[in-house]
């Protein structure tokens, strides 16, 4: 016992290890992750590894104080990563990455914000460096005794801990027993490529996921699906996927193969009662800023409300927010494809050529497609995305002669302004296809602006925080922005013959959770349920209709290529036509967690919650998990190897060469 205590080595590696492990105790605690499963054990196997790692690199360091220091550097270190995770999962929805670094500019942009979204809780985060700073100064005289014990015997003894510890936590990563069955994805696959930052610092711990993140960025691993062949499908929607089969059998790499077999062998959704209900009519998208649910009161938002007398509002619609709410969202709604968990898809991956989005699509029948927003390209690479998505001419405020100043993060453009200008462009050559993203509703809102405070004096007789009438005045701009396009529709005698498709590209998460609750109509607490934004399709003649099926942005385009009667396949794409016989009405969030009319799935915690009496089997919900996952899987690699482009230009070069056969 006495030579145990005056062994340096194992005394700093037991102590450290554990104000290590205390970090991760901590931040699972005050994000309310599972604290009694194997997780937990599987972390502190993790934390004792690391420590003996670390401790066994310092210990060549004579001068124990100066290992004390570098400890507690670490220790700091690793406290404040797991604090900005705790802030960057409260903020902004996610688990930060290396890949989404470019997201640390909207943390700059708003610090203030941001620090004053951080629940209290998240700074006992800070307790282990604490007690270690307070164990660091009253440990000079208790260990003047201690001695250097750095022996051959102690190197071994080192090596051998660690091949036993490293033995351990690979098990809790393959023994069936240690893994929940209803897990979102197997742990072994998590490891290997953990792209799912959520559920990944759920099982790893933020210390063990930082490194696996750095790894994962310097070296990256897929995981490759296989796929069977399914049988032909009996639809009216037929295509001939001769070429296709033949590229399969001659393509040789892994990665474009697994993505060939997936999309092919996709189900083939039927044309339906809705099929070709607006053919031929002209539309403009609409992805608004920061508008929330509020937007239906009629009291302070008539233009949305005169959309509604003549629209499908679908009131259980969620806009989940992903690396980058609103570019990524964005890109989705033109694709219905899931964006990258792990880095801002659009300005990774600008260039990009989708032959399946939304402008390519609507080209393709004939339309003009153009697309517009009020301010620059300071935050998402919109001129090049939007040109290489098919979007003929992409005007930004610069183009469009509007008024702003990108480094004043207070005052936004006006989207009264974006529209007028929009509208006089876009209606010249019919029929058209539009995409317009609005902005004036982007946070901040704790401090004074123009369009901040330009309806600030209708909500005077209420309760609301200054905050949240600096929102809701923000709103109301845009919303006369909705009137500015309905008036000018008509001046240029659009309007009859025109679809409009508005959707929230994010709740305002620049307000406090307090301030959203007070003018929510539903409890943001209940799991993602702060996630729900307005989604609505109108048109002049249309019967009002409310839809409660549930729905995200993700079924926008397949639904849109159903309604105009598009030549498009629907294996493409990933979300899911709202009028199909097959509609699942399921919602995905960004970590792979899913609700529908039937349950909610935390993929965090890998549990379900029921709504009624009906319930899913395990095998049930693994199947729909497999797909989640699969779907996820897939677009990531679709993306990152620019796959659409490659299909796109071998099956022409293949059409080709089989005409130059018939000629000859």
């Amino acid at each position: 016992m006495k030579k145990f205590k005056e062994n340096i080595f194992l005394t700093e590696i037991i102590f450290n290890t554990l104000f290590l492990f205390g970090i991760e105790v901590i931040f699972r605690s005050v994000l309310n992750l599972p604290f009694f499963d194997y997780a937990t054990l599987r972390i502190f196997l993790s934390s004792l590894f690391l420590g003996i790692v670390i401790e066994w690199f310092l210990f060549f360091i004579k001068k124990k104080r100066v290992r004390e220091i570098l400890w507690g550097i670490i220790l700091l270190v690793a406290s404040c990563y797991a604090w900005a995770q705790a802030g960057f999962r409260n903020f902004l929805g996610i688990f930060i990455s290396v890949g989404t670094s470019s997201q640390f500019g909207a943390v700059t942009s708003y610090v203030k914000e941001f620090l004053m979204s951080y629940h209290w809780e998240y700074y006992f985060i800070f307790i282990p460096f604490l007690l270690y700073i307070y164990y660091f100064f009253i440990s000079k005289k208790a260990n003047q005794k201690m001695t250097n014990s750095y022996s051959l015997k102690a190197k071994i003894s080192g090596i051998i801990s660690l091949i036993l510890i490293g033995a351990c936590y690979v098990s809790t990563l393959f023994l069936s027993w240690m893994q929940n069955p209803l897990q979102l994805v197997e742990n072994k696959k998590l490891f290997l490529s953990p792209l799912n930052s959520s559920v990944a610092v759920s099982q790893f711990g933020t210390s063990l996921f930082a490194l696996l993140d750095i790894r994962q960025s310097i070296f990256p691993i897929h995981v490759l699906e296989e796929f069977e062949d399914t049988k032909e499908q009996e639809t009216k929607r037929s295509f001939d996927d001769t070429n296709w089969k033949k590229l399969i059998s001659l393509e040789t790499d892994p990665y474009r193969n697994s993505l060939n077999r997936y999309f092919i062998n996709r189900p083939i959704t039927d044309i339906n009662e809705y099929t070709g209900y607006f053919e031929n009519k002209n539309v403009i998208v609409i992805m608004m800023e920061s508008i929330s649910n509020i937007i239906t009161m009629e009291e302070y938002f008539p233009n949305f409300h005169k959309l509604l007398e003549h629209g499908w509002y679908f009131e259980n619609n969620y806009s989940p927010r992903n690396a980058c709410a609103t570019g990524d969202n964005e890109f989705s709604g033109m694709t219905s494809l899931y964006p990258l968990n792990t880095s801002c898809t659009v300005n990774v991956y600008p260039e990009n050529s989708y032959f399946t989005s939304i402008f390519r699509q609507f080209r393709q029948k004939g339309y003009t497609t153009s697309s517009y927003h009020d301010l620059d390209s300071t935050y998402y690479a919109r001129d090049i995305f939007h040109q290489a998505m098919g979007s003929e001419e992409y005007y930004d405020g610069n183009r469009l002669n509007i008024s702003f100043d990108s480094t004043n993060y207070l005052e936004w453009p006006s989207d009264v302004e974006l529209m007028e200008k929009a509208t006089s462009i876009f209606t010249q050559k019919k029929p058209f296809m539009a995409w317009i993203t609005t902005v004036t509703a982007h946070q901040p809102y704790d401090d004074s602006s123009v369009n901040g405070d330009k309806y600030i004096s209708l909500f005077e007789n209420t309760e609301y925080s200054m905050t949240l009438k600096r929102y809701l005045s923000k709103a109301k701009v845009t919303d006369d922005a909705l009137g500015t396009l309905l008036n000018s529709l008509e001046q240029h005698n659009a309007l009859k013959d025109t679809v409009i498709v508005l959707y929230g590209d994010h709740y305002p998460y620049g307000l406090s959770d307090e301030d959203v609750q007070m003018v929510s109509p539903f409890d943001i607490n209940e799991f993602y349920e702060i996630e729900q934004t307005p989604f609505l399709i109108y048109q002049s003649d249309l019967e009002p209709k409310v839809f409660t099926n549930k729905t995200f942005y993700m079924n926008i385009l397949p639904t849109l290529a159903n309604l105009f009667n598009l030549d498009y396949d629907p294996r493409f794409y990933l979300g899911e036509d709202l009028f199909s016989s097959s509609f699942s009405g399921r919602v995905v969030f960004a970590d792979g967690s899913w609700e529908d009319d039937v349950a909610r799935y935390n993929a965090v915690d890998s549990s379900i919650t029921y709504f009624s009496d009906k319930t899913y089997t395990n095998q049930e919900i693994q199947k729909i998990n497999m797909e989640i996952y699969q779907k996820k899987e897939m677009s990531k690699l679709a993306i990152t190897n620019n796959y659409f482009d490659y299909l796109e230009t071998s099956l022409k070069e293949m059409e080709e060469e089989k005409q130059e056969e018939k000629d000859e």
